[in-house]
């Protein structure tokens, strides 16, 4: 009975140790599958984090990406605006015949030569394009578009010119004391009569648009004209003598429709400055005129009818030359006796406002305006000046200088001396 007894005692001691494996089984299971619950859930966990910060960080790249690349940018267009070239090569050079009276003026993109003899059309290699004889005594061009002029001056013929050679000419009944030419072919010249002038326009073939006819008493000597690019609108710079004093009238013309209704003369507008001359009136796009004086420069809008735009001071400087394009004006001047160099350029918007002064000691003979810059050349020295005054490019050549024009390769120009046609590319140290 004892045995039995113990066996019994064992027997449930067994029982419950089983038990407890059993429990302890169970709750090991359970804390397995907990971990591997929570390992899943810590993965997915991870993933989604991967997930989000994958998107978050492709974002954060690309905007990145944007701010570098807007910040080369950047730094390239600022660098471009203030790089100086002090080098070139020659692309290259094509000797010409020596005239050293010849005229260069940049027409459609290639150069026109004006002598005494005749004019030529040079392309950037050197090359003749088309050659036309006359005989003439003050030869004088004008360009615009795919058109140009050559008038002699004081004198009675005038032939009119395009990108393939000879459009048009005519001998007049009265001398030539002026002329300018719209993009069309359009022209208009000053011609000096008996006891009256003249302001003819004409067609590219050289017939006659309108006639106005001017005196000295009622509406003044004609200084200057100028028409717009589509043709059809004038300025005029009229000097008139009352008593003692000297006038300046600035009076503007529209020959559309717009004038027809307007007046007979088609006058739609005019300004009366005293004590000064303007002796240069230039449309310097086809709506805005820019009028050159002794004492200031006068900007106008001339959509239709004009308005004054603004008035720049000269502040007693003397011009010694001006410049203009569709966006600013301007003009070089002797330095006054306290800055070191020879001449000082003023650049101003077509608002008035300064933009930049430029000290300018090279040689000065010529200086002229593109859309893009200001050239200036004189003896054997070139300078291209930004419009922000920084200097692109300043040169002294070996030889004397006629003219220096863009090439419509970008930093490449034509510079045409005496007896040679080079065409160079700018480049830095």
């Amino acid at each position: 009975m004892k045995f039995l007894t113990k066996n019994k005692k064992t027997a449930d001691k067994e029982i419950a140790a089983g038990r407890d494996d059993e429990k302890q089984e169970v709750q090991n299971q359970t804390e397995d599958d907990m971990d591997e619950e929570s390992l899943a859930n810590g993965r997915d966990n991870v993933i989604e984090v991967k997930r989000t910060m994958g998107k978050k960080g492709k974002m954060l790249l690309a905007i990145a990406a944007i701010v570098v690349v807007l910040g080369l940018v950047t730094a390239l267009l600022r660098y471009n605006a203030i790089k100086t070239y002090t080098q070139y090569d020659v692309v290259s050079a094509t000797e010409t015949s020596g005239d050293n009276i010849a005229d260069y003026t940049v027409f459609a993109g290639n150069v026109l030569k004006v002598t005494k003899d005749g004019a030529s059309y040079i392309d950037e290699k050197g090359v003749t394009k088309w050659d036309v004889s006359y005989a003439m005594k003050m030869p004088h061009a004008e360009v615009c578009g795919n058109y140009a002029i050559v008038a002699d001056m004081n004198g009675k013929d005038v032939y009119v010119f395009n990108v393939d050679g000879e459009v048009s000419r005519q001998t007049l009944a009265y001398d030539i004391s002026n002329v300018d030419i719209a993009e069309q072919g359009v022209y208009t010249l000053v011609l000096v009569g008996e006891d009256c002038n003249y302001i003819n326009g004409y067609d590219k073939d050289s017939n006659t648009i309108y006639e106005l006819k001017t005196t000295i008493d009622k509406s003044g000597y004609p200084m200057d004209i100028d028409i717009s690019n589509d043709g059809q609108k004038l300025v005029t710079s009229y000097m008139k003598i009352q008593g003692t004093k000297v006038q300046s009238v600035i009076a503007m013309y529209n020959f559309s429709s717009v004038g027809q209704n307007e007046n007979a003369d088609r006058m739609m507008g005019s300004y009366t400055v005293d004590d000064a001359l303007y002796p240069i009136v230039k449309f310097t796009d086809n709506d805005n005129i820019a009028c050159f004086g002794n004492k200031d420069i006068r900007t106008y809008t001339m959509t239709e009818k004009p308005e004054e735009r603004a008035v720049i001071d000269l502040r007693s400087r003397e011009m010694q030359g001006v410049f203009y394009n569709s966006s600013c004006v301007g003009y070089i001047a002797v330095s006054d006796s306290a800055s070191k160099a020879k001449y000082k350029i003023y650049i101003y918007d077509n608002k008035g406002a300064l933009k930049a002064e430029v000290d300018y000691d090279n040689a000065f003979d010529k200086i002229y305006a593109t859309e893009e810059e200001i050239i200036v050349t004189g003896d054997m020295d070139c300078s291209i000046i930004r419009f922000n005054g920084s200097m692109k490019f300043n040169y002294s050549f070996t030889k004397n200088l006629v003219n220096v024009v863009p090439d419509s390769n970008e930093e490449e120009y034509v510079v045409i001396f005496e007896n040679e046609t080079q065409t160079i590319a700018l480049k830095g140290m």
